[in-house]
């Protein structure tokens, strides 16, 4: 049988390629000028086999089953809700969550390697700060491998009784180079895995609004610490999210907790870097158009062909590149300066 090559449709029209180049572009300067700061999501590690979203629900609901009894799977299309449902089990069947939070350890304590090279391009950016929705610390490992004078003290986990340390953080945004910079976990991690945050009723405690028009929940939400930090760090940098899919539950509650507030208007300001394919093309140029008229972000799509995400790395690699190249600019012109006051000096020090 003759074997007919497959043509896939094309992803963009050359109108929509010309826009997606302008706008990558656009993230690459913004990175470049240090002015923005970076959000992470699953996507990331899951280069180094950690679990994604789905990943992690379906081994939680594995163990819900272990435990004994009918799992209630009636609300498993809420994704949030549903992982509340399976803690519940959990809970009900042992008596304690003690397996539950070892589940949460054992999946996302630190791997060998621990990160890889596109972790480290993104910790050698100059991002003004870097948050991640992340419960492992493949970034804290990578920043360790560039900066080993900060591996001790890298990782800042956000809570109620971090308010000093979430000081520091802000303050490392603003440029104190005293301060060690540290990736903050919004969502808790590994160790302690009590910290993790995953489910509807977590992410009640921990923002005190989930959907905007939660009346319920409203008034607790200006006390939440988390909040006030998303909110402070959306109301006054340029956020760029790599790592998060259009569906990621993650991405979609942090934004629509600040979008009342912040996001009135249809002006771009944030950036995400998405994948892209030919089956699923129009659906996801529709989200990122609500991404962008809701919440102000601009997508920055690229082609993912076998799954291998290599165009993300591609992307980073043009950042890093420039990066690089503006740099070694900048020391150039550093050099060029010292040599003109040296010979400045010099020439002072013949006249008299």
């Amino acid at each position: 049988m003759e074997n007919k090559e497959i043509i896939l449709p094309e992803v963009f029209t050359p109108e929509e390629r010309n826009e997606n180049a302008e706008r990558k572009r656009e993230l690459i300067n913004l990175v470049v000028s240090g002015e923005a700061v970076l959000i992470v999501g699953s996507g990331s590690s899951a280069r180094v086999e950690y679990e994604t979203w789905p990943e992690l629900l379906n081994e939680l609901e594995k163990l819900a089953i272990q435990c004994g009894g009918a799992l209630d799977q009636s609300r498993k299309n809420d994704l949030l809700t549903y992982a509340e449902d399976i803690k519940s089990h959990i809970n009900e069947k042992t008596g304690s969550l003690n397996r539950y939070y070892g589940c949460l350890y054992e999946l996302f304590k630190q791997k060998s390697p621990p990160c890889d090279d596109l972790h480290k391009m993104l910790v050698s950016l100059p991002f003004r700060g870097i948050l991640t929705t992340n419960y492992d610390t493949v970034l804290e490992a990578a920043l360790g491998m560039i900066d080993p004078e900060s591996a001790s003290d890298n990782s800042l986990i956000i809570n109620e009784v971090s308010g000093a340390r979430v000081h520091e953080f802000l303050m490392a945004m603003n440029n104190d180079r005293r301060i060690t910079k540290r990736i903050a976990h919004l969502h808790g991690k590994f160790d302690p895995a009590t910290s993790i945050i995953l489910s509807i009723e977590d992410y009640k405690r921990a923002y005190g609004l989930i959907n905007p028009i939660d009346e319920e929940n409203q008034a607790g939400n200006e006390s939440k610490l988390r909040f006030r930090l998303l909110w402070a760090v959306l109301a006054t940098r340029r956020v760029v999210f790599i790592g998060f899919s259009l569906d990621d539950p993650y991405l979609n509650k942090i934004l629509e907790v600040v979008s009342e507030d912040l996001w009135t208007w249809n002006k771009s300001t944030h950036f995400a870097i998405m994948s892209i394919t030919s089956k699923d093309a129009e659906d996801t140029k529709d989200k990122a158009d609500r991404l962008n008229n809701k919440y102000g972000v601009s997508t920055v799509f690229y082609e993912d062909i076998d799954g291998s995400h290599q165009g993300l790395e591609k992307i980073i690699e043009e950042i890093n590149e420039v990066f690089e190249n503006s740099s070694q600019l900048t020391t150039d012109q550093e050099d060029w300066l010292e040599q003109v006051n040296q010979n400045m000096e010099k020439g002072i020090g013949n006249e008299n």
